[in-house]
């Protein structure tokens, strides 16, 4: 996998753990993650959820990132490297975006995107675009909207691979 540009998510801890996603990277591919799913139990869930290394100045790790792209599986769609230039200029300004957040509603777990910021080559700035779930984010730019639209309608990333049926 190259460097990560973009994530979609989801999470859920509601009935058991569970945990997947998609990664698009610096060379328009992206890459599938399934961190796993563990049974509902009435004990408290142990969770292998994953958290960022700071890197100091608002930054976090590229060693901390990867981690939670657990087993990689490449997909066969791509983005053209004149979209992913647009898509990095929207990130951009979508930095400077006020972020909004609430509480939603209970169990439904956590479901967004975020696009990555390399300022320094091992470590990035994280940039919200927008989630939904538990707890929603949102961030006010337009350009984290169009974002966030076209990473999980246009893209599908977030979402589990469909099964191929035979």
């Amino acid at each position: 996998m190259g460097k990560p540009l973009f994530a979609c998510n989801h999470e859920n801890i509601a009935w058991g753990y569970i945990s997947y996603g998609h990664v698009l990277d610096d060379r328009g591919r992206i890459w599938f993650y399934n961190r796993g799913r563990t049974p509902a139990s009435p004990e408290p869930v142990r969770r292998t959820t994953w958290s960022p290394e700071p890197a100091g100045d608002g930054l976090f790790l590229d060693s901390g990132l990867r981690a939670r792209f657990i087993h990689p599986v490449l997909q066969s769609l791509r983005v053209s490297p004149s979209r992913l230039a647009q898509m990095s200029q929207e990130a951009e300004l979508a930095r400077g975006g006020r972020i909004e957040r609430g509480r939603t509603a209970a169990d439904l777990g956590d479901f967004g995107c975020e696009a990555y910021l390399w300022e320094r080559a091992d470590a990035y700035r994280r940039v919200e675009l927008g989630s939904g779930g538990d707890f929603w984010v949102q961030n006010s730019t337009p350009e984290a909207s169009q974002l966030n639209a076209y990473l999980q309608f246009e893209l599908g990333m977030g979402q589990r691979p469909k099964s191929r049926r035979k």
